[in-house]
């Protein structure tokens, strides 16, 4: 399949390269102690990349771009919502 730009897997890429971005500069600070700071932004990284494997499901399932488009956005939706609940 040719690869597509998508409204989910632009912002999966950039959240995981702000990731790994962010684990380098902090490095010192997030390996503090016993470094469960260095496991939660690799866990953040494997969301993202969750997101872009599902990016490349959805693609896969739906040929017609439009369908592609409207499941992604619902997903974009629910997780914006969803983000609206939780309490960090």
């Amino acid at each position: 399949m040719k690869f597509k730009y998508s409204i989910l897997n632009v912002p999966a890429t950039l959240f995981i390269i702000g990731c790994l971005i962010y684990t380098a500069i902090n490095y010192k600070k997030l390996s503090y102690e016993e470094g469960w700071g260095v496991v939660n932004m690799i866990g953040l990284c494997g969301l993202g990349l969750l997101l872009l494997i599902v990016d490349l499901i959805i693609q896969n399932v739906f040929k017609k771009n439009r369908a592609v488009l409207i499941t992604i956005e619902v997903i974009v939706l629910i997780v914006a919502v969803a983000s609206l609940f939780i309490k960090i």
